[in-house]
């Protein structure tokens, strides 16, 4: 039986990486200064991935980063998504680094034009033509959303966790409800997690089930479906059918 097709959250990894090899140096009392040393950071990946390869038990990876030429189909249909972290500094490090793994040919790095690594791996993971079985690999509990088989780099201890159908379309409901902060997208008004939880509570796990729930608690807070709408697609971690890969454009989720 082959080994199972790691799919790595390059962007966390990476991010990792560079925050760890980071060092501040002063100059004086009110001059300091981030500084890295890109082979340090690139040594901290290779770590962490030889660290997930082993865990795992398996060689096969693809390191999935995120498009960033700055046309990421979120913002385009909600501006103010991410806004908040604009001006926020990253590792000095962070784009050479990037820039190394892409550019080298010891990985195969997937980039898909205007997605996040989020949206490359629900598509690879849900691509029913893979023969190979997949793990998506992230610290991102927006991952819940795709079925298959996940592994929470920030808890390793807790193995890979399967997620069905029902359970990843049940999260991708929560997540409309709950909005993202992280992300900027504010879902529907004084929900939190447990006021999301006790809405969908009782409801069949199916979207036909579950969004007019949706859509009911968006009415009752002053919004309309096509509010909704937009918040689930800010949540949508897209999946295999999701993405025109002739034309390079997202097909923005609808409910059926």
């Amino acid at each position: 039986m082959p080994t199972p097709l790691l799919l790595i959250d390059a962007d966390v990894v990476a991010y990792q990486a560079c925050a760890g090899a980071e060092k501040i140096i002063c100059f004086d009392d009110d001059s300091c200064f981030p500084q890295c040393n890109l082979t340090d950071a690139i040594s901290a990946f290779n770590y962490k991935l030889n660290f997930i390869r082993e865990t795992l038990g398996s060689d096969n990876c693809l390191l999935c980063f995120s498009d960033e030429g700055g046309n990421n189909f979120r913002r385009a249909i909600f501006p103010q998504y991410k806004s908040n972290r604009a001006g926020k500094p990253r590792p000095v490090a962070l784009k050479f680094l990037r820039e190394h793994f892409i550019n080298s040919n010891t990985h195969k790095t997937p980039v898909l034009p205007r997605l996040e690594a989020d949206d490359v791996m629900g598509i690879l993971a849900t691509d029913p033509e893979r023969r190979r079985e997949t793990i998506i690999v992230s610290i991102d509990k927006d991952l819940r959303s795709i079925p298959g088989k996940f592994f929470n780099l920030g808890h390793p201890e807790e193995g890979v966790h399967e997620i069905s159908v029902e359970d990843a379309d049940y999260w991708f409901m929560m997540q409309t409800l709950m909005g993202d902060a992280t992300d900027g997208y504010p879902g529907c008004p004084k929900f939190g997690p447990a006021t999301a939880a006790k809405a969908l509570k009782d409801v069949p796990k199916t979207i036909e089930a579950m969004w007019p729930v949706v859509v009911s608690a968006y009415e009752k807070a002053g919004f309309g479906e096509d509010y909704a709408l937009l918040m689930a697609r800010m949540a949508r971690i897209l999946r295999e059918g999701d993405y025109d890969f002739k034309e390079r454009e997202v097909k923005l989720w609808a409910p059926e």
